[in-house]
């Protein structure tokens, strides 16, 4: 019997949380909290034309993020879109300074984030970690300060660190100091970079020691950069349908997926943002087979070999193949 996509035991590793969380849920926190929304704002729009104004849906949304109730449903949320799309991992992030506009302490929103982890994988067959965003453009010593509370928290489900926010006006190189400062107090790290259409970015931001890059579309037609990769051992988290309409990309072949299968370039697909993207996990993966860039079976592959770039201890990466 064949399988289908559906069929097939998934891992996504890039997923934001407020973009994911579901319309309904968002209108429901509105109605509650008597807030009134601009619902157009917050899917993106078919005329979209750069990442910038792209992430103009995210400020819609957060309004209606700013309670620990809000923030711990919203992980329930999507842990239970990511459930449907038969998700057995996923890390999910978030930016935790985005959540303190009105009365919420950073402590207030690791407490609500976390309880929402709980409470999902004691509901669902899902295992959910935690990675904690600092945003390019807030000043370093901000982003420090977050580290430095995360290093002080010690959370059991916080398993790495991103730079999320404008790529182009800030570039990795620009905020160096700060990732290291990160990397310094031992945390793992992914980083956005490429989907300005920055080959540059990528290339410095595997210098600066991410372990994942998060789009990297920008050097997918480039064989030496791809090549660079994977000496690197370095695994790119793409997004299809999010890169095209943030305009990181013209159409699907951009993404050269036969070429990294081939050549054995490690990568795994993701939503990005479900719900301003409008997409799930098996339609990711159903848009890719439907233009014959990737079969059943290697989707299965990627899958399974995900499992060993997930921000996991080894023991947690061996419990996650048995049920894959």
């Amino acid at each position: 019997m064949h399988k289908s996509i559906q069929d097939i035991s998934k891992i996504e590793l890039h997923c934001h949380l407020d973009g994911s969380t579901s319309i309904a849920l968002i209108k429901q926190l509105a109605a509650e909290q008597n807030i009134t929304l601009k619902e157009s704002y917050l899917l993106v729009s078919e005329n979209c034309e750069s990442l910038d104004e792209y992430l103009q849906c995210f400020d819609e949304i957060l309004k209606v993020l700013q309670t620990k109730d809000s923030l711990k449903r919203a992980v329930v949320d999507v842990a239970q879109q990511a459930s449907k799309d038969n998700v057995k991992y996923i890390e999910i992030r978030f930016a935790p300074l985005l959540h303190t506009e009105h009365d919420l302490s950073l402590a207030d929103v690791l407490e609500a984030v976390e309880a929402g982890v709980q409470l999902a994988t004691e509901t669902m067959d899902i295992k959910i970690n935690l990675l904690v965003c600092a945003m390019r453009q807030h000043e370093a010593t901000v982003n420090e300060a977050l580290f430095d509370y995360l290093e002080q928290r010690d959370s059991e489900v916080v398993r790495g660190i991103d730079f999320a926010g404008p790529e182009a006006a800030f570039p990795p190189e620009d905020i160096r100091t700060t990732i290291q400062y990160g990397l310094d107090k031992g945390f793992n790290l992914t980083l956005h970079a490429g989907e300005c259409g920055c080959m540059h970015n990528v290339m410095e931001s595997i210098k600066l020691g991410a372990k994942r890059v998060g789009h990297g579309v920008a050097i997918n037609e480039n064989e030496a950069a791809l090549q660079e990769i994977k000496r690197n051992n370095v695994m790119l988290e793409m997004c299809p349908k999010s890169n095209v309409q943030t305009k990181a990309i013209k159409d699907l072949t951009e993404l050269n997926i036969p070429y990294l299968l081939e050549q054995d370039i490690p990568f795994i697909i993701n939503t990005d943002n479900r719900t301003v993207t409008q997409t799930s996990l098996n339609e990711e993966y159903a848009l890719l087979m439907k233009h014959q860039l990737i079969s059943i079976e290697q989707i299965e592959f990627i899958n399974l070999r995900a499992v060993q770039y997930a921000f996991l201890s080894d023991v947690e990466k061996e419990n996650l193949k048995s049920v894959m």
